[in-house]
Parts: C-alpha cells; sequence; structure tokens
C-alpha cells in the first residue's frame, strides 16, 4: 500500500463523524490522497470504503453521527489487480464494468489491490489515462549540449512541450534569440521555430511541473581517465527537489557501469524522499547518435532501454517511441550502461588497429588507405576502418576508459582498449613528426615557415562544429611550440572558436594554401574533395608537402607541379 493511502484508512470501529474528518482533510495534506472517499482497512487487508455521498445518504437515512462507519461502508467494493502500467490498469478496470454492466460514471475511483487481495492504491481514470498519454506531459531536457538540444527539438517536432534546462546563461540567452550555440544540420531551423514556444528555455529547474526528466549533461574524465561526476550528481539533486510521484528519470549521459543504480537513484531517493520502483521510475536510456547526423539519427537508430523495474521500462519504451521505429530493451540499468560503453570502445579499438597497419606499413613507403582497401574489397568478413590522424571527438576519446574503469571495478583490467588509446594518441605526434622532417630536410626556417591546418573540428563527416578532444587542435599545440607562422581554417567551426585556439584564422582554403610550405588535410570535410588541389597546391611556396591522412585527394592529380611533395598514410 501506497504510504498517502494510510492517512485515508480506518478501522471499522471509526465513528461517521472521524470518517468525515479524514475525508475532509486527506486532499489538504503533501502528497494529497484521493478526495471523498475513506478506506475501511484491517492492517493491509480492504474491507469496504466509504465516501463523502455514502455518508450523507446515511445521515438523511437517521444514521448518527457518532455510529461506526463500518455500518455503512460499501462491502466488497470493485477492485482491480495492480500492475505496474497505467495501460493495463485502465484496461482491467474497464473489463470488471463489462463483467459486472456497470457504468463508469458511477465509479470516481480505482481501487488496487495484489494477488492477496491487499490494498496498492487508488488512482483515477483521469490520472492513469494522463499517465498513459506521453503528448500531453511535460518533458524536462537538462543540458542543452549535442545530446540535450537536438532530443529536445526532436520532441517538439512530435507536438511534446519540452522545458530546456542549462545552467550557462550564454546558452540560454542565445537559444531564446532563436541561435543555436553548435552546428548541426537543420538544427537552426528547429531552434528558430520551437525557441520560447514548444521549447522553453530556463537556467533552472525551480517550480518545475514536467512528468519526465530526462538528464543529458556532460561526464568528462580527467587526465586519469576518471569520471569528473559534479554535472551528473548536481542535475540530479536538481531534479530530486522537483520530483513528485508517478514522474520517470531518465539518465541519458554517459556513465561507468553501476553509476546509475548506485549513485544517481539513491541520489535522487534522498533529495526527493520518494521510492525508485515505488513512486517514481527510473531509467538509463544511452545516447547514441553521430555529431552532425543527430536530428536524423534520433528517429532511426534502436533505443537501447533499461529501467529499474518493469514500469520504468514499460514507461521509458512508451516516451521514446513518439519518435523511435525501435526499441531494445536491456534486462537491467547496468546493461543499458554497458551498451554504450561497449559501441564507443569497440570503434576506438577498430580505428587503434586501423592506424598500427599505418605505423606498420610506413617503413615500406605503403600507402596504408591503400592497401586497407584493397583488402576489405569484396571480402565483407572483416572490413577494416581507414586510418587517420588520431581519434578524437569526446565520446571516443572518454568511453573506452569509462568501460576499463568500470571492468577494474570488478577485479579484471582490460588490455585492448588502452593499447587502441595509446596508438590512436600516437598519431598525432607522427603527423607533427611528418611535418617536422620535411622542414628539416628542406632547410626551412621554423620561424618562418608557414604551415596551414585545415579542418580543426574533431571531424568533417558529418559536420559539426566541435572542437573539443580534436585531434588537429592537439596536433596545432604541438607545432604551436616550434613554429610561429601558423594558419587554420575550418569549413564548420566559427571564427570565434577557432580564434581561442591562438592561431591566425582565414576563412577558405585558398587563402590557408597561399604562401604555406605545409599543408595539413587534417579531417575529412566533403567540401576538401571538391576543392581544385592542383591550383591550391600551385599557390604554395615550393618546395612544399600536403599531407593529406584522409585521403580527400590523389597525388596524381599533382602531376606537372614541381617540388610539391603529396603524403597520405
Amino acid at each position: 500500500m501506497h504510504k498517502r493511502l494510510k492517512r485515508i484508512c480506518i478501522s471499522p470501529k471509526t465513528s461517521i463523524r472521524e470518517a468525515m474528518c479524514v475525508i475532509s482533510e486527506g486532499p489538504r495534506q503533501t502528497p494529497p490522497t484521493p478526495s471523498g472517499i475513506a478506506l475501511i482497512t484491517q492492517g493491509n487487508r480492504l474491507l469496504g470504503i466509504a465516501t463523502d455521498g455514502d455518508i450523507r445518504k446515511s445521515i438523511l437515512k437517521g444514521k448518527g453521527l457518532d455510529d461506526p462507519i463500518g455500518d455503512i461502508m460499501a462491502k466488497q467494493p470493485l477492485t482491480v489487480l495492480h500492475d505496474e502500467s497505467p495501460d493495463v490498469i485502465l484496461s482491467r478496470f474497464h473489463e470488471a464494468l463489462r463483467e459486472r454492466q456497470l457504468p463508469e460514471s458511477r465509479f470516481h475511483h480505482i481501487l488496487t489491490v495484489d494477488e492477496n487481495g491487499n490494498l496498492v492504491d487508488v488512482l483515477t481514470p483521469f490520472e492513469l489515462w494522463k499517465r498513459s498519454e506521453v503528448k500531453i506531459k511535460t518533458v524536462s531536457v537538462i543540458g542543452l549540449g549535442y545530446v540535450g538540444l537536438t532530443l529536445a527539438l526532436t520532441l517538439n517536432e512530435f507536438g511534446i512541450r519540452v522545458i530546456g534546462v542549462d545552467t550557462n546563461k550564454k546558452v540560454i540567452k542565445k537559444l531564446k534569440s532563436g541561435v543555436p550555440h553548435f552546428y548541426e544540420k537543420g538544427l537552426d531551423q528547429l531552434v528558430k521555430k520551437h525557441a520560447n514556444k514548444n521549447l522553453i528555455l530556463s537556467t533552472s529547474l525551480s517550480e518545475n511541473q514536467s512528468d519526465i526528466f530526462v538528464i543529458c549533461v556532460g561526464t568528462p574524465v580527467n587526465e586519469l581517465g576518471k569520471v569528473l561526476s559534479q554535472f551528473l550528481t548536481d542535475a540530479a539533486k536538481e531534479v530530486g527537489k522537483v520530483l513528485k510521484a508517478h514522474d520517470l528519470v531518465i539518465l541519458r549521459s554517459t556513465v561507468p557501469i553501476g553509476t546509475c543504480r548506485d549513485a544517481v537513484v539513491p541520489l535522487l531517493e534522498k533529495v526527493s524522499r520518494l521510492k525508485a520502483g515505488e513512486t517514481f521510475m527510473v531509467s538509463f536510456a544511452p545516447e547514441r547518435t553521430v555529431e552532425g547526423k543527430a536530428l536524423e539519427e534520433l528517429r532511426t537508430l534502436p533505443q537501447i532501454i533499461g529501467g529499474y523495474n518493469k514500469q520504468s521500462l514499460d514507461e521509458t519504451s512508451k516516451f521514446f517511441r513518439v519518435f523511435a521505429h525501435t526499441i531494445v530493451a536491456v534486462d537491467s540499468l547496468e546493461e543499458a550502461e554497458a551498451v554504450k560503453l561497449l559501441n564507443n570502445t569497440f570503434r576506438d579499438v577498430s580505428f587503434g588497429f586501423a592506424n598500427e597497419v599505418a605505423w606498420s606499413l610506413h617503413g615500406y613507403g605503403l600507402n596504408a588507405r591503400k592497401v586497407i582497401r584493397a583488402a576489405n574489397e569484396g571480402y565483407g568478413r572483416n572490413p577494416i576502418p581507414a586510418p587517420s590522424p588520431g581519434v578524437g571527438g569526446m565520446c571516443l576519446v572518454k568511453d573506452p576508459y569509462l568501460f576499463v574503469a568500470s571492468a577494474k571495478e570488478k577485479g579484471y583490467h582490460p588490455k585492448l582498449p588502452i593499447a587502441a588509446r595509446d596508438i590512436n594518441v600516437s598519431m598525432i605526434s607522427f603527423v607533427v613528426d611528418q611535418v617536422n622532417a620535411f622542414v628539416k630536410k628542406h632547410k626551412k626556417n621554423s620561424g618562418k615557415a608557414r604551415i596551414f591546418l585545415a579542418g580543426m573540428a574533431f571531424k568533417g563527416a558529418p559536420e559539426t562544429s566541435d572542437l573539443r578532444f580534436s585531434t588537429s587542435v592537439e596536433i596545432l599545440e604541438k607545432l604551436q611550440k616550434k613554429y610561429s607562422n601558423i594558419v587554420i581554417f575550418d569549413p564548420v567551426a566559427s571564427k570565434e572558436d577557432l580564434e581561442k585556439l591562438g592561431a591566425k584564422v582565414v576563412m577558405s582554403l585558398e587563402e590557408g594554401y597561399k604562401g604555406s610550405d605545409v599543408a595539413l588535410m587534417l579531417n575529412n570535410h566533403p567540401s576538401f574533395k571538391e576543392s581544385d588541389i592542383f591550383a591550391l597546391a600551385a599557390a604554395m611556396n615550393a618546395p612544399g608537402m600536403i599531407f593529406d591522412p584522409w585521403g580527400s585527394f590523389r597525388e596524381e592529380q599533382l602531376t606537372g607541379l614541381q617540388s610539391i611533395y603529396y603524403k597520405g598514410l
């Protein structure tokens, strides 16, 4: 039985007068009890009910206020077996009405019991309908970064009202003006369409009346690979302050296995004084979209969901079915947490193998991209990814460490993820070494040699403006220790963000190549392939070097140019 009901549970010997007081005071308390009803119980066993209407009728028939309530209670009231799903409870209620041939209008409350006939809850048909209908709920998305903002706007597109919360005042101010704070294809139109309308923007959760809370805050790691959980714990505390009965909390932030159950749930319970799985629901549903295609992939990728209990799983599944075609339900919070770590750790390990191939073939003067392409041709058993000048981005840099940390908690020390991470990091030095070797060989002055870096975001395809954990930025930082004449360009990242990197920003490839001694094509933006590499290279200082690790160009495109050297991976 839910605790709130105990305030309206009375003995059959309780007087009608006392019963009237119980009925009157119940809805005024916090949290309020069902109005207009008293439950006559013995222990948890339901004996009958009495409504304010029943009492009025009994008094009109001559009953005294000091007579016991047991004399007038309705015995054997209509009850239905409790289920964790509001839809099922409603279905059982209507089935019971049909069996007894009773009109629905007579029943303002639905009494649910367990298999032993013990009272569990008292609900109204409207309350159950509201809890089962996702589209009339208000959703709070906490954290409006690459994960949270795209989710909030996708929900808006399906008619759901969202309160977007971010503690960064600059982010909220920019969004309120209809301008996103990062690049994502199609994002700017959606922000203009929904900001301050379906998307209510705020810097706090105070006095929030949402029904669903989706936590999308960042979980960065320190130099040792340990999660800095302050953003997550702060968000959980704020949600706990406004959490109410029947609410749903969905954790979307990437975390080590066990974090949701061992850290987030206890914090929510402590602050809210509610009980997970009983008075509120909790699920872990990892974000799995790729930056640059998040709006598309939210609708097409399967949504992984692990619930604290069956009700949490069912309600979260219903929520994501608003826009997702496929739901993959796993057996626990921990399984869902592990899925996200596996996805990104596997990718980093596979990229690590490709980059080790590049290192291994370099001494033979072989182009690893060509060799891998030939190895993959018509051989679908083991498609090998292409090598790259390092592997960057928030997820692939961080998640392997979270996977390793999770395994270490249970006594196992994984080797592959750490080895792959080391290989991928080593590619940064590999690129810098190519520049240093060329400059030294051709006796160029490190103070005067112009070094051009194109593609500063951590990836070019799909397009993103995200400079966080970009290997291009790390390559720049290493080069800045030796070279003073460095220029940079990115087709998507803002000039303001690029200028913070401490190098001269140019606005085109043409401007970058002109007069450069070395040109580094550091990400795979599609526009690079469309460029006239012959004309670009012709504007360089000779001798010059083009380092093209992504294979945006072909060496034969430079045929006829003297002293311009093309290098790939």
